[in-house]
């Protein structure tokens, strides 16, 4: 099955119950890593549906689009609402991708921040920028723009993503720890619960996450 066939099978699905207001967003307006959003419906329905292939397909492709190698775009502020109604529904399966996905999103990054570390790639991105009437400058001013509302968005519930703390897989607890972490607020309030979590924590990797925002003063680096 490819992408567009996948897209095809749900586009016309009713939405379910933990996807509530879904199709009343306006998808067309906003757009992921690959162009406009219009597909991030049916990829939703797709994650929650019956058939397991199609959702770890689903998943697959949504951290493909609005979260995409570390980046983060004006679709995915949108997406989040609908990412923790998964974690609050009963009977949603894969739920912790839905927090994979959460978290990823809240420690995301602008494409050109992350793709003009030279001086040769400001050249290359300047050029490309230029060719569409705009600058760099401007673009990664909106993309940084975008990357704030993505993190204020999951921010707003961020009760919801914490319990995932405790999941069985260590990369969701890592996942989880790394997002927490952008929100130093939420840090102080539970460094107790952070520092409890880290002790009892066995693998190396989320200790070395957790140890790093429960320091005093946490921030997002």
């Amino acid at each position: 099955m490819t992408p567009d066939d996948l897209v095809e099978k749900y586009q016309s699905a009713p939405d379910p119950p933990a996807l509530a207001g879904l199709s009343g967003a306006d998808w067309s307006a906003v757009e992921h890593a690959h162009g406009p959003a219009t597909d991030v419906p049916a990829l939703l329905r797709a994650a929650v549906s019956d058939d397991s292939d199609d959702r770890e397909f689903a998943w697959q492709l949504l951290f493909g689009t609005v979260w995409h190698q570390g980046t983060v775009y004006s679709a995915s502020a949108v997406v989040v609402p609908y990412l923790y109604q998964l974690l609050e529904a009963d009977g949603v399966p894969d739920r912790s991708s839905a927090a994979v996905l959460l978290a990823s999103i809240a420690d995301g990054h602008s494409y050109h921040a992350c793709h003009t570390k030279t001086p040769e790639d400001v050249a290359v991105y300047e050029r490309i920028a230029a060719k569409s009437g705009s600058t760099l400058a401007t673009e990664l001013a909106r993309e940084l723009t975008e990357v704030a509302e993505a993190r204020r968005a999951v921010g707003i519930r961020l009760d919801l993503l914490y319990p995932y703390l405790r999941a069985p897989e260590p990369e969701v607890r890592a996942s989880v720890a790394a997002a927490v972490g952008c929100f130093p607020e939420f840090v102080t309030r539970l460094l107790p619960d952070l520092k409890a979590a880290l002790a009892d924590e066995p693998d190396k990797y989320v200790q070395a996450t957790l140890r790093k925002i429960s320091r005093p003063n946490p921030a997002h680096q």
